[in-house]
């Protein structure tokens, strides 16, 4: 009798773990945005399920094929990195629940992967009912709570100063978790036209040639300003001749340079229009100084300026330029007025697009996608 009430006891166990049953319905709303060397993919995630993600190139894929590439416990929005450009991939999902067999899956949808700096989205401008123009954009990592957080940071008039953290999936703002607007010296309300970030702190020009300085992109402090630099535009922080150096450029082609922010020297300029940016392109060493009249300077020391081969199709004002590497490639971008926007992936052949917007004033690259921003809070990422 004991064995016999031993044996039920075990089978009534068994059956208490028996296998949940698999789930009923495939996953909806999947949709995969494609980006530079990657994808992002989401869906209607539903509480309790573990879900699968199948992807592979060409045009279809089956769920748990023999060799399909598979992502395990996927969370909505999932980044896939590491794909081809210009390649077209099929993707298929399917759930489990509590480790049950999978579902049924997905309708497939492809995506092609390719180089940032092409299609924009536009965010909400920035400021609410009184938006001041942005004109300098600029991304760095800052310490939170120990912790290194990437940053953007978009600065514009009368002392106006929003900081974001990066959040590449985010779709509303796009490109950030938030934009919050920081805080400046009591009483500064100089116009600012630039931003960059040095590796230890962000900083901030004045159109007065006044200089601000923030190490965590919300609670800023004055530094030295730039002597008898009045109506100036745009500032970087590259290297010559193996050290250090900062270059600020303005009106009437004014190019300024200083290696510790305390004194600065004026540079021989080949022109007398007006320079709205410069940036320095790490990946040749070259400055970039872009102006007036599709003006476009090249430097390699900071000392000597040429022009390099005009840019053709525009002679709209360009504000802005920025240089990334993505996963497959690089490429520069130049923002001007009109929501001009210049691309190019040697520097010397350029196509002409636009995002739809108002005059932009400065662009920036951070990881896989650009952000540029302008006139009335104007914003707008490309990834």
């Amino acid at each position: 009798m004991f064995r016999v009430m031993a044996l039920a006891s075990l089978v009534a166990l068994a059956g208490c773990h028996r296998q949940a049953d698999a789930p009923g319905d495939s996953p909806t709303g999947l949709a995969v945005t494609p980006g530079d060397g990657r994808v992002t993919v989401s869906w209607d995630e539903q509480p309790g399920l573990t879900y699968w993600i199948f992807f592979q190139p060409g045009g279809t894929v089956t769920a748990a094929a023999p060799g399909v590439p598979l992502i395990f416990g996927a969370r909505s929005p999932h980044i896939i990195s590491g794909l081809g450009n210009g390649i077209r991939f099929a993707f298929v999902m399917n759930a489990t629940n509590n480790d049950s067999r999978g579902g049924p899956s997905s309708p497939v949808v492809t995506a092609v992967p390719r180089l940032a700096g092409a299609d924009w989205t536009a965010g909400v401008p920035l400021g609410g009912s009184a938006p001041q123009n942005l004109n300098g954009v600029a991304f760095g990592t800052v310490a939170v709570s120990g912790v290194g957080t990437a940053r953007l940071v978009a600065v514009g008039n009368a002392g106006t100063i929003f900081a974001g953290d990066y959040n590449y999936t985010r779709v509303s703002p796009p490109g950030v978790t938030e934009w919050t607007q920081a805080s400046v010296p009591a009483g500064f309300a100089s116009n600012l036209s630039a931003a960059i970030y040095t590796g230890i702190q962000f900083l901030a020009l004045g159109a007065d040639g006044t200089v601000l300085t923030s190490a965590d992109s919300n609670t800023w402090a004055s530094a030295n300003s730039i002597p008898g630099g009045a109506g100036m535009n745009g500032i970087a922080l590259g290297v010559s001749s193996g050290a250090l150096v900062y270059v600020a450029v303005g009106a009437a082609g004014k190019i300024f340079t200083s290696a510790t922010l305390d004194t600065w020297t004026p540079a021989a300029s080949p022109t007398q229009n007006e320079l709205f940016s410069v940036s320095y392109i790490i990946a040749t060493g070259t400055f970039v100084a872009t102006g007036a009249s599709g003006t476009l300077l090249t430097s390699t020391d900071a000392i000597t300026w040429t022009f390099p081969n005009s840019i053709p199709s525009t002679s709209n004002a360009l504000r802005g330029a920025a240089f990334g590497a993505g996963s497959a490639g690089a490429r520069y971008v130049v923002v001007g007025d009109a929501g001009t926007i210049l691309t190019s992936i040697d520097g010397a052949t350029w196509q002409l697009s636009s995002a739809g917007l108002t005059d932009l004033n400065a662009a920036i690259f951070a990881p896989a996608m650009y952000v540029a921003v302008g006139a009335l809070g104007a914003n707008a990422v490309s990834k």
